[in-house]
């Protein structure tokens, strides 16, 4: 998986090339198939190989093939995203256009989980004294909040939390759900735990205040090496290990991502991860973000783009 400002291998798949050639059009206004033909085609013939068949997606196909491949994925994008998509693709051209504008939220976004797919989010993660792992944390908790409609609250369990005790989150966590009875440490030893690889936490209140309503647990992960860790978050485990009384129903395990993940690794993904929130997911469902944290996004998104050498939006 490439990192931005490096290139893609010859192996790269066509959702990693149509990453690529965003962060290409976002630098230089536009970037055309020919130009990712070209730029393939090059890295092919630079490709160490000895001659030998390259093994995956795109395996020995015309490097014409693979960038027809990652447009497909690009028009697969600028269809679910509609208006919130920062490019605009021309068929005829066969062109990708940076259109991102500072005034729409969602452009924003989409920039911003853009970087936070490509930058190496262990040593470049921090921008105008922000962490933006911490950052999508507080994303993923609005977007769950939204997603779950009207009435629904959400807060950050994770790394981002205002709490530094795993024991005070988890008595924090029940407190706010009015259920679970607070924490405990049923194994008596030592405590280790840090989140439970719990970041962020929604539900749906009933004015009742009963037990028994729709709850979301959910983790959050930047980049790409996420896919050994879909199935690690698990609801019923977690409230065996740190929650005093059994909770009436089992949360429902989501799993944030800022990538864009294709079809062709969906379905495997959702029965790993369970409710699923890819980088186009979550721009869905952007409309009504805490005006905090969409002004910490664009603090970072701008700071993190110009120290990659990529203009501001709409510049």
């Amino acid at each position: 998986m490439f990192r931005w400002p490096g290139i893609p291998s010859p192996r790269a798949d066509a959702h990693e090339l149509a990453d690529f050639a965003e962060l290409s059009a976002w630098q230089e206004g536009s970037f055309s198939l020919t130009a990712l033909s070209r730029t393939l085609a090059r890295l092919d013939e630079n490709d160490h190989s000895g001659g030998v068949s390259i093994d995956g997606p795109i395996g020995n196909a015309p490097a014409s093939n693979a960038a027809e491949a990652a447009y497909a994925e690009l028009e697969q994008r600028a269809e679910t995203c509609a208006h919130a998509y920062p490019f605009a693709l021309t068929r005829s051209a066969q062109t990708l256009s940076f259109t991102g504008a500072t005034a729409n939220h969602k452009h924003i976004i989409y920039q911003y989980l853009l970087l936070a797919t490509r930058l190496n989010m262990s040593s470049d993660r921090r921008h105008t004294d922000i962490d933006g792992t911490r950052l999508y944390e507080e994303l993923a908790a609005e977007i769950a909040r939204i997603y779950l409609g009207d009435r629904a609250r959400s807060f950050v369990f994770g790394t981002a939390s205002q709490q530094p005790r795993f024991p005070d989150r988890v008595d924090d966590l029940c407190r706010q759900l009015g259920e679970g009875g607070g924490f405990v440490n049923r194994n008596r030893g030592r405590l280790t735990a840090r989140d439970g690889n719990l970041d962020v936490v929604a539900w749906k209140p009933f004015a009742d205040r009963r037990s028994g309503k729709l709850i979301l647990f959910g983790q959050c992960k930047t980049g790409t090496s996420y896919r050994d860790t879909l199935a690690q978050l698990q609801p019923d485990a977690f409230c065996k290990k740190w929650v005093r009384d059994p909770l009436a129903l089992a949360p429902v395990r989501a799993f944030f991502i800022t990538e864009a993940l294709p079809w062709s690794l969906w379905h495997n993904a959702v029965a790993d991860a369970g409710l699923l929130f890819d980088r186009c997911r979550i721009i869905d469902f952007a409309d009504g973000v805490n005006r905090a944290v969409l002004e910490n996004l664009t603090a970072w998104t701008t700071a993190a783009a110009q120290a990659s050498g990529l203009p501001s939006s709409g510049t």
